[in-house]
């Protein structure tokens, strides 16, 4: 019976949620937890926090008697353990924004996936990875935000919106303004930039 809810949707196991269903929330909680994880800890470098605040967020999930319906169950998450963290802050100016760390903080995006299956692991390989890690860097907290939930983590533009809590159009239009300024930075390095847009293309298919 456990195992049929693994292969359930996001939106069937909201459901199955929303009606009482603590199964549906451990596969929730299986199914996003790295992520939730390694994207708190681009809202704040307090590791202990963003666990704490994890788990917090479904501990109040099991304990709602009327939780919300969500086109998408992973931005709803997302931007939840967001509006968390910083409610966790000790002091209105120690809120931050996503993503305003340094590079060393946000340099884990190369060991997802999406990089792995793309540029491999030779030395050649190693370097275009970095090339395009520092050219991230050179971004706003803003625009390595929407980038980071649109090409690493394949969110969709209405899901990325609700993660950003924007219109999908405000949010359309900062992820073309970031693609551009990111392909301004790598123009200096042709076969970066035709290796960046090519990297875009495989992650959204």
């Amino acid at each position: 019976m456990k195992n049929h809810y693994f292969q359930l949707d996001d939106k069937v196991l909201w459901s199955e949620l929303r009606s009482g269903s603590l199964i549906a929330l451990e596969v929730i909680y299986r199914r996003y937890y790295s992520l939730l994880l390694n994207y708190g800890m681009k809202c704040t470098a307090d590791n202990d926090m963003v666990r704490d605040c994890i788990q917090e967020l479904f501990v109040k999930l099991a304990r709602s008697s009327n939780l919300s319906d969500t086109e998408s169950p992973r931005s709803y998450l997302l931007k939840s353990l967001r509006n968390m963290i910083n409610d966790k802050s000790t002091s209105a100016s120690s809120k931050v924004e996503c993503f305003s760390f340094n590079d060393e903080i946000f340099s884990d995006i190369m060991d997802d996936d999406s990089f792995e299956k793309f540029f491999g692991n030779s030395d050649e390989d190693l370097r275009k990875r970095k090339v395009l890690v520092q050219a991230l860097s050179q971004l706003t907290p803003q625009q390595k935000h929407i980038l980071y939930l649109r090409y690493i983590k394949g969110l969709s533009h209405k899901e990325v919106a609700e993660a950003m809590d924007m219109n999908v159009q405000s949010s359309m239009n900062l992820l073309s303004r970031s693609v551009s300024k990111l392909r301004e930075i790598l123009a200096a390095n042709s076969i970066m930039c035709i290796a960046f847009l090519q990297w875009m293309q495989l992650i959204l298919k």
